[in-house]
Protein backbone atom coordinates (compact mmCIF):
# COMPACT_ATOMS: atom_id res chain seq x y z
CA UNK A 1 0.00 0.00 0.00
CA UNK A 2 1.37 3.47 -1.28
CA UNK A 3 1.21 6.52 1.03
CA UNK A 4 -1.62 7.97 -1.19
CA UNK A 5 -3.74 4.67 -0.36
CA UNK A 6 -2.31 5.10 3.24
CA UNK A 7 -3.51 8.97 3.71
CA UNK A 8 -6.78 8.79 1.85
CA UNK A 9 -7.81 5.37 4.42
CA UNK A 10 -6.71 7.53 7.31
CA UNK A 11 -9.79 9.81 5.70
CA UNK A 12 -7.45 13.21 4.37
CA UNK A 13 -8.91 14.96 1.66
CA UNK A 14 -7.18 15.02 -1.54
CA UNK A 15 -6.19 18.93 -2.95
CA UNK A 16 -5.28 20.33 -6.19
CA UNK A 17 -3.25 23.28 -6.38
CA UNK A 18 -2.54 23.98 -9.79
CA UNK A 19 -2.45 21.62 -12.71
CA UNK A 20 0.13 19.17 -10.83
CA UNK A 21 0.53 19.86 -7.38
CA UNK A 22 -1.50 17.90 -5.14
CA UNK A 23 -1.65 17.84 -1.38
CA UNK A 24 -3.80 16.29 0.97
CA UNK A 25 -5.22 17.57 4.51
CA UNK A 26 -6.95 17.20 7.32
CA UNK A 27 -10.61 18.61 8.39
CA UNK A 28 -8.79 21.99 9.91
CA UNK A 29 -7.03 22.35 6.70
CA UNK A 30 -3.61 21.26 7.87
CA UNK A 31 -1.52 19.90 5.26
CA UNK A 32 -0.50 16.28 5.86
CA UNK A 33 1.20 15.21 2.96
CA UNK A 34 2.36 16.80 -0.25
CA UNK A 35 4.06 16.22 -3.90
CA UNK A 36 7.71 17.29 -3.80
CA UNK A 37 8.52 20.27 -6.65
CA UNK A 38 11.55 18.27 -8.27
CA UNK A 39 11.16 14.49 -7.70
CA UNK A 40 6.91 14.76 -7.77
CA UNK A 41 7.20 11.92 -5.38
CA UNK A 42 4.11 12.03 -2.71
CA UNK A 43 6.02 12.64 0.92
CA UNK A 44 4.49 13.53 4.71
CA UNK A 45 4.88 17.16 5.87
CA UNK A 46 7.44 16.10 7.66
CA UNK A 47 10.30 15.06 4.95
CA UNK A 48 10.29 18.89 3.89
CA UNK A 49 12.09 22.11 5.42
CA UNK A 50 10.07 24.72 7.26
CA UNK A 51 8.98 27.95 5.37
CA UNK A 52 6.77 29.95 6.91
CA UNK A 53 5.60 31.25 3.11
CA UNK A 54 5.17 27.51 1.96
CA UNK A 55 2.24 25.58 1.58
CA UNK A 56 1.42 23.90 5.14
CA UNK A 57 4.27 26.16 6.53
CA UNK A 58 6.96 23.91 4.33
CA UNK A 59 8.89 24.49 1.46
CA UNK A 60 8.17 22.98 -1.76
CA UNK A 61 11.43 20.41 -2.27
CA UNK A 62 11.69 17.87 -0.15
CA UNK A 63 15.06 17.71 1.83
CA UNK A 64 16.56 15.17 0.06
CA UNK A 65 15.99 17.32 -2.86
CA UNK A 66 16.97 20.73 -1.00
CA UNK A 67 20.12 19.04 -0.12
CA UNK A 68 21.44 17.55 -3.64
CA UNK A 69 20.25 21.36 -4.83
CA UNK A 70 22.82 23.26 -2.14
CA UNK A 71 25.60 20.69 -2.78
CA UNK A 72 25.26 21.35 -6.33
CA UNK A 73 25.15 24.68 -5.51
CA UNK A 74 28.25 25.06 -3.30
CA UNK A 75 30.48 22.87 -5.40
CA UNK A 76 29.59 25.46 -8.18
CA UNK A 77 30.49 28.93 -6.20
CA UNK A 78 32.67 27.39 -4.00
CA UNK A 79 35.65 29.97 -4.22
CA UNK A 80 32.59 32.53 -4.12
CA UNK A 81 31.21 31.06 -0.91
CA UNK A 82 34.81 30.76 0.78
CA UNK A 83 35.74 34.56 -0.15
CA UNK A 84 32.41 35.52 1.28
CA UNK A 85 32.67 33.27 4.46
CA UNK A 86 36.57 34.33 4.91
CA UNK A 87 35.46 38.34 4.46
CA UNK A 88 32.44 37.40 7.43
CA UNK A 89 35.38 36.25 9.80
CA UNK A 90 37.88 39.38 8.75
CA UNK A 91 35.22 41.85 9.65
CA UNK A 92 33.58 40.05 12.52
CA UNK A 93 37.16 39.48 13.84
CA UNK A 94 37.87 43.35 13.76
CA UNK A 95 35.22 44.20 14.96
CA UNK A 96 35.75 42.01 18.21
CA UNK A 97 39.23 43.19 18.82
CA UNK A 98 37.94 46.71 18.30
CA UNK A 99 35.77 46.32 21.24
CA UNK A 100 38.63 44.43 23.33
CA UNK A 101 37.04 41.18 23.77
CA UNK A 102 40.50 39.72 23.69
CA UNK A 103 42.96 39.63 26.34
CA UNK A 104 46.23 39.96 23.92
CA UNK A 105 48.38 38.82 26.95
CA UNK A 106 51.51 38.19 24.30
Amino acid sequence: MGLREEVLAKGYVEKYKGKDYVYYADNNDQVIAKTCRDCDELRLIEEFRKKSSGLGNRSAQCKSCASIRDKDYYNKNRERLKQVKYAYYRRKRAEQLSLNLFDDNN
